[in-house]
């Protein structure tokens, strides 16, 4: 349950908490003048952690595959230079109607690697959602929906596969969730 939880906090940080104010598209190369750190060399590069469910929709026509039921990815990208670009996805099926969310956020960061925490401070992002492949939402969000601070607590390990891990906890909730490096 607990789980759940950090992941329904997770996904909302993600989705809400990444986004800007300014009209338009956002200047792909933005990351701010946030506080920034130089990033240790074992946190740099990419980091994904992601779900899905076993369950399977299928139209009245058996030839028609709809999709999975739920399924979720976010991803991390961790620069050198202290800057940051986090990756989210979703998709869900309703009766016949197949959501997808997206959204990619960009700004600096601070690594503390003996108090193992990371805080991003996030300063563009850009948000789009579809519905049976048709777009229904593309836009910058606004600075009233942003969350600009996020604290995580980290571990690095490597798992049983011999993948290189980080273990991640939302503002230092209970369960860690395991991103790989990509």
């Amino acid at each position: 349950m607990n789980r759940i939880i950090l992941l329904a906090v997770v996904v909302l940080a993600c989705l809400f908490g990444n986004c800007q104010k300014e009209k338009g598209k956002a200047d792909p190369d933005n990351f701010g003048n946030g506080p920034r750190t130089n990033v240790p060399v074992s946190l740099q590069g990419s980091w994904m952690y992601g779900y899905f469910s076993m369950t399977e929709y299928w139209s009245q026509n058996p030839a028609e595959y709809i999709g999975n039921g739920f399924q979720f990815a976010i991803a991390f990208k961790f620069n050198a230079n202290g800057t940051y670009e986090q990756y989210f996805t979703s998709s869900t099926v309703s009766g016949t109607v197949v959501t997808y969310q997206q959204s990619v956020t960009k700004g600096t960061v601070e690594v503390d690697e003996s108090a193992q925490t990371i805080i991003t401070h996030a300063n563009t992002a850009h948000y789009k959602e579809t519905k049976n492949g048709q777009t229904t939402q593309e836009r910058d969000l606004k600075k009233s929906e942003l969350t600009a601070t996020t604290k995580y607590t980290y571990e690095s390990g490597t798992e049983n596969n011999g993948s290189k891990a980080i273990y991640l906890k939302l503002n230092g909730t209970g369960n860690a969730l395991t991103f790989l490096q990509m």
